[in-house]
């Protein structure tokens, strides 16, 4: 690292106007792909510039090694932070572990640690890029229909979120419970959020051959059932270990305090660790979308004949490209919590 670097502040870049017609914020995150969704959350105005950087960027600067994530970012205290100079970041597990703390014990505080340093308050940005109603828009758009009507023409997707955040719900809340709440001599690795995810690696089993699999039989196969099973086993015997350590009372508090806070059955999903719900969730909707749009193909073709039957069958088909929803563009105001952290923004940044 170089001895000439000099710490910036908010007001550095504040008085980037002496030179330009723009102010210029400086947003630094985690790594450059979350870029792809924090920059939706800022405004567009004429006279603001927001430049996004990383600590690799920014390593002089920050007198820091050059690395991404969020561990770095904590270690810029001496910054001086402000409307000019802000903070975007995961809150990983921070704040539903702040919020079963506050469930407890009413009196814990507040959980906002800086007006500069914004926070996806879910699990993370791969958590929100596989927001229900995100996938639901990519596949609206490659089958050419508006997004009201894919409950429709993709019904598995539907039920799929409801059923898999549904199955999910109180094992996340435990294992969360469990790992953060719990006194460290109580715990036992089998009740861990580590042990969670590899009991909901089974669902990779689940090999679907067509789409009337997904339509038909996804949620009597014997995998499936199997993989509820072995969750609900986790949630007894969970439950049996908070109660032979005194913990079931405070954990029905955080039970009943997550409903208050809108977490639920149907968006808990949000809160597991975003690189684990990909992994769990993005091959399965890769295959749905290539049956669904390998069935809306033939259906569109089936409407012609002879060489215009063959020359749409091509076009469709070029047009097809793959599952991929990390570009897509977001209206994150519908993301429950993080929509806070967006309002916030918003406001601050309000001409």
């Amino acid at each position: 690292m170089s001895d000439i670097a000099f710490e910036e502040s908010s007001e550095y870049y504040e008085n980037f106007d002496y030179f330009t017609d723009q102010k210029h914020v400086k947003v630094l995150v985690e790594n450059k792909k979350d870029v792809r969704l924090w920059s939706d959350a800022f405004p567009e105005q004429d006279n603001l510039v927001f430049d996004f950087a990383t600590a690799i960027d920014m390593s002089d600067e920050l007198r820091i090694l050059p690395a991404e994530g969020c561990k770095q970012l904590e270690k810029i205290g001496h910054y001086n932070l402000g409307k000019y100079l802000v903070v975007c970041k995961d809150s990983d597990y921070d704040y539903i572990v702040f919020l079963m703390k506050k469930a407890i014990n009413p009196d814990h505080g507040e959980y906002k640690k800086s007006d500069y340093i914004f926070e996806t308050l879910v699990h993370s940005v791969e958590s929100i890029e596989y927001h229900k109603q995100f996938v639901q828009n990519f596949f609206a758009k490659k089958l050419c229909i508006h997004k009201s009507v894919i409950s429709n023409n993709a019904p598995w997707l539907d039920r799929f979120y409801a059923e898999f955040s549904k199955i999910l719900y109180k094992p996340l809340l435990q294992a969360i419970f469990h790992d953060f709440i719990l006194k460290d001599k109580n715990r036992d690795a089998k009740y861990s959020l580590i042990s969670l995810y590899s009991i909901l690696q089974d669902i990779n089993k689940i090999k679907p051959n067509n789409i009337s699999f997904f339509d038909e039989n996804f949620f009597s196969c014997n995998e499936w059932l199997s993989l509820v099973q072995k969750l609900h086993s986790f949630e007894n015997n969970v439950l049996q270990h908070f109660t032979r350590f005194n913990a079931i009372k405070d954990f029905n508090k955080v039970i009943d305090y997550m409903c208050v806070q809108n977490i639920n059955e149907s968006n808990c999903y949000m809160f597991f660790r975003g690189h684990n719900l990909e992994n769990l969730i993005k091959d399965l909707l890769a295959k749905y979308f290539s049956k669904l749009y390998d069935n809306y193909i033939n259906t569109e073709c089936d409407k012609l004949f002879d060489q215009q039957k063959i020359d749409k069958r091509k076009e469709l088909f070029k047009n097809k490209g793959t599952f991929d929803i990390k570009n897509e563009q977001r209206n994150i105001e519908l993301v429950d919590h993080f929509n806070e952290t967006v309002k916030s923004i918003s406001i601050m940044y309000a001409q």
